[in-house]
């Protein structure tokens, strides 16, 4: 199977997302509608308490579906061992977790002025009113009015979220573009354009981009897929905390406030910081990893 070319490997990889994506949703949507007595009206709609509730079981298999499950049996066709295949197998260290972690948390002031520049690009029409579905079905997900549904939007936003994605786009999506392309930086950018694309959200399609190059690059210096999972929950878990304790109103009133002087003397304090911080990850793993190949480093 190490002998299939790019284009075998990439259609058989959309062949199994979009047969496993039909699968599981089935599974999710039978789930919420037993479960919850609803109909599939009131759960695509997410009219009500319970149908969000509901949704939120087809959100968990939809991603199990579209990123993680795909990736295992892509694996198992290929006879590898996924652990290796996905690299997992290497440890992680507090120093590293701390880095990445401090990493997110300084980013969010520079992601979230470019977050405002995207929301200022025109759009046709149709995709106005997309994106307003869209925000208004992410609303009713953060709705969290008891601890109850903190935690379980933890379980659905941020780590089944960054279990899935980051074993698609960064373990296997990234590693065939390196084989592909001989390029590292070009199987970063092009993976993580493919990622921030494909959550069909063009509002928010650059400062997700930019996260995935972010993941990206600790994935290929690092050579373990858990910091950019990390990386990945980190930031989501952040945003879900932060919307519950104040809102996602508060949130939206932040980003609209990210051109006042104070907002861009953090922004300014916050970048420093973050590139310290990545240049203080690059030089840690780089030394010690020392790769030769890429796809020595990642697989």
């Amino acid at each position: 199977m190490r002998s299939m070319s790019f284009v075998s490997k990439l259609v058989m990889l959309i062949v199994l997302i979009l047969v496993c994506l039909i699968f599981f949703s089935l599974i999710g949507y039978g789930l919420a509608i037993l479960l919850f007595d609803l109909s599939l009206a009131e759960l695509q709609n997410a009219s009500n308490y319970t149908a969000v509730l509901g949704l939120k079981i087809v959100q968990v298999f939809s991603s199990l579906g579209t990123y993680m499950i795909p990736v295992f049996l892509f694996i198992y066709i290929l006879k590898e061992r996924p652990t290796s295949y996905l690299q997992l197998q290497k440890n992680v260290n507090f120093l590293g977790v701390f880095l990445v972690s401090l990493m997110v948390i300084s980013f969010f002031p520079l992601n979230g002025l470019i977050a405002e520049w995207n929301l200022s690009l025109p759009l046709p029409d149709a995709m106005v009113e997309y994106e307003k579905q869209i925000e208004s079905t992410v609303k009713r997900f953060l709705q969290m009015p008891t601890i109850g549904d903190l935690a379980v939007n933890i379980i659905v936003i941020a780590l089944v979220a960054a279990l899935a994605e980051e074993i698609l786009f960064r373990g296997l999506i990234q590693k065939l573009l390196f084989e592909k392309l001989q390029n590292h930086h070009s199987a970063i950018w092009i993976s993580a354009i493919v990622f921030s694309a494909i959550h069909f959200q063009f509002s928010g399609f650059f400062p997700r981009m930019l996260l995935g190059v972010l993941f990206g690059y600790l994935f290929y210096w690092s050579k373990s897929l858990w910091y950019p999972i990390i990386a990945h929950f980190f930031h989501n878990g952040i945003t879900v905390v932060f919307v519950y304790f104040y809102g996602i109103d508060a949130v939206e009133e932040m980003g609209a406030d990210s051109t006042s002087s104070s907002q861009l003397a953090l922004t300014i304090a916050g970048t420093a910081i973050f590139v310290g911080l990545v240049l203080q990850f690059y030089r840690r793993y780089r030394v010690e990893n020392k790769p030769t190949v890429f796809n020595e480093e990642i697989g």
